[in-house]
């Protein structure tokens, strides 16, 4: 239920509802923050099926909530994306962009990807010691590498700099864990975004970061970027001070 104020706490006819708990303000803050973290992120359903998805049952990756929100309102749809390390990002991925090759270590989960039979997926089985030297093999380029592999992160993070189209990005997950990395990124000239936030299935926050190429130019999927967000208050069609003037 969403929390709110009651409109007169000295009513005895609002007083006397059921559904309205009387409570310090600062607690009625928390409990909605909690309630926008349980429900509408869906972190509570994500902990009791152990799979990441949002409240309303949309599968996403294991990765900061607030990336997740900016890649939805993105049109990737011409995008070809390299995964180095599948999951549910997988899912996500393949219903947002024009075709995903997955290289994955894990040959039990190699497979239960493959079994998914996503039309625009590719599922490879791989190895940690050799994944970065099978990046540059497919002799393909991609607009966006994600770097979340059980494996040498730079040394794929390295490899990915070179299959990296203009105007894509690369995604580097827990980039908190991995500063030599984050520092080979960005030293590359490319533009590094920290998203710092809760995720599914951790008790603590995290960092997924992207490392923009100069050309990226943000597309929206949905004719406006921010999109409202989940637990956010949405006044953009009221707003006074965002009118288009001359």
């Amino acid at each position: 239920m969403p929390w709110m104020r009651a409109p007169s706490q000295e009513d005895p006819k609002v007083r006397n509802r059921l559904d309205i708990v009387d409570m310090p303000g600062v607690a009625a803050f928390q409990a909605s923050a909690l309630h926008i973290l349980s429900e509408g992120f869906g972190f509570r359903k994500s902990l009791e099926k152990n799979v990441c998805m949002l409240g309303d049952d949309r599968v996403i990756p294991m990765m900061s909530y607030g990336l997740i929100e900016y890649l939805m309102g993105l049109d990737l749809s011409s995008f070809e994306v390299l995964e180095l390390g599948g999951g549910h990002s997988t899912e996500f991925w393949a219903q947002r962009v024009r075709s995903v090759v997955t290289l994955e270590t894990d040959s039990g989960w190699a497979n239960s990807l493959k079994s998914r039979a996503l039309a625009n997926v590719e599922v490879r089985t791989t190895r940690a010691d050799t994944i970065a030297g099978e990046i540059c093999a497919p002799g393909r380029t991609f607009d966006i590498v994600v770097v979340d592999i059980s494996g040498n992160r730079y040394r794929c993070a390295k490899a990915a700099l070179r299959v990296l189209r203009p105007g894509g990005f690369i995604l580097l997950d827990n980039a908190e864990w991995y500063p030599n990395t984050a520092e080979l990124l960005r030293t590359a000239d490319l533009i590094q975004v920290d998203f710092h936030d809760f995720r599914p299935l951790r008790w603590y926050r995290c960092s997924t970061s992207l490392f923009l190429h100069k050309e990226f130019r943000a597309r929206p999927r949905y004719g406006r970027l921010p999109l409202p967000m989940i637990g956010g208050k949405d006044i953009a069609d009221t707003n006074q001070w965002d009118i288009v003037t001359d």
